[in-house]
């Protein structure tokens, strides 16, 4: 396995040894890997001239990945183990890799802390992308990755769309820009600022289509997971809730959301009630920014609702 360094959802880009998601609504920051101290890999010496970019293995079909928002520009994805959410967004120019469900910091060994794009004190990256033309970067994003329940992208397949690439491997989740080849991988054990390929030893040719998927949420051990959709009063679509931790009842979080929903102070960042701290990220009335709602109580409950 691989992976070591430091970053957080501002932008911030490091090259990062491993051992054993620009301008979106997002005011974001960002460090990208020239910017990073630590272990970095040796320098091309051939020439800087971008390698040709290889043909995706196993692609799928990008229309599948696409947002059901005519108005959002966006093709996500979810990995087979529902621990990161992945993007491509063509207007925008990125491609990058969230926390799922909660979109929250990445909690990757060694991803740094970002200056706040409100202003506010550095906190860990909440994102790991790149932008056309840019080095691969940590960001501190404000808006949802991919605003629409995203599908399964399976292992060891590629979804590549207007000069970027995605693919799942058991190893990890990787993206880069096609015709610059820099990249971004991510696991859970780590990160590198490097794009890892299917290797081409897999079938590509034809490769069997494997049907997307609804996306599988991470359990836990003890609690209620995925509960029931619960109106939003703002836009008035049903939120999608989730018990990412605790002991809490679906019939419990859906009170609490409801009579979050239902305060005059909700779009507020931070909203405090009854014990429960809940942030607000993104804007509930744009299809195009999204919205995630996380909240968490003294009793170590946690609970997302979001499109």
């Amino acid at each position: 396995m691989w992976f070591m360094t430091r970053i957080r959802f501002r932008p911030a880009v490091a090259l990062a040894s491993i051992a054993g998601a620009s301008t979106l609504f997002l005011a974001a920051c960002t460090q990208d890997a020239s910017s990073t101290e630590g272990t970095e890999s040796a320098a091309p010496s051939a020439s800087d001239e971008a390698p040709a970019a290889e043909a995706p293995v196993n692609g799928v079909d990008a229309k599948v990945y696409a947002s059901s928002d005519p108005e959002t520009d966006a093709y996500g994805f979810v990995t087979p183990s529902g621990k990161w959410q992945c993007a491509i967004i063509p207007s925008k120019n990125v491609a990058g890799c969230a926390s799922h469900p909660t979109a929250g910091p990445l909690g990757v060994p060694g991803t740094p802390q970002i200056a706040s794009p409100d202003g506010g004190p550095p906190a860990e990256a909440n994102f790991i992308a790149v932008e056309a033309g840019k080095e691969p970067s940590f960001q501190n994003w404000n808006q949802t990755v991919f605003p629409a329940n995203a599908k399964v992208l399976p292992y060891d397949t590629t979804l590549a769309i207007d000069g970027f690439s995605c693919n799942v491997q058991f190893s990890g989740v990787s993206c880069r820009e096609d015709a610059t080849d820099k990249g971004f991988t991510i696991s859970t054990s780590g990160y590198k600022f490097e794009f890892t390929p299917i290797p081409v030893s897999l079938p590509s040719a034809s490769p069997a289509q494997i049907a997307p998927t609804a996306a599988r949420l991470p359990q836990q051990a003890r609690g209620s997971n995925q509960c029931g959709p619960v109106a939003y009063p703002e836009t008035g679509k049903p939120a999608t809730v989730v018990i990412v931790k605790g002991t809490l009842r679906c019939d419990e979080a859906h009170a609490m959301l409801t009579k979050y929903f239902a305060a005059p102070d909700k779009n507020e960042p931070v909203y405090s009630f009854d014990g429960w701290e809940c942030r607000l990220a993104g804007d509930p009335g744009s299809a195009e920014i999204g919205y995630t709602i996380n909240c968490t109580d003294d009793n170590g409950n946690t609970v997302v609702a979001q499109p």
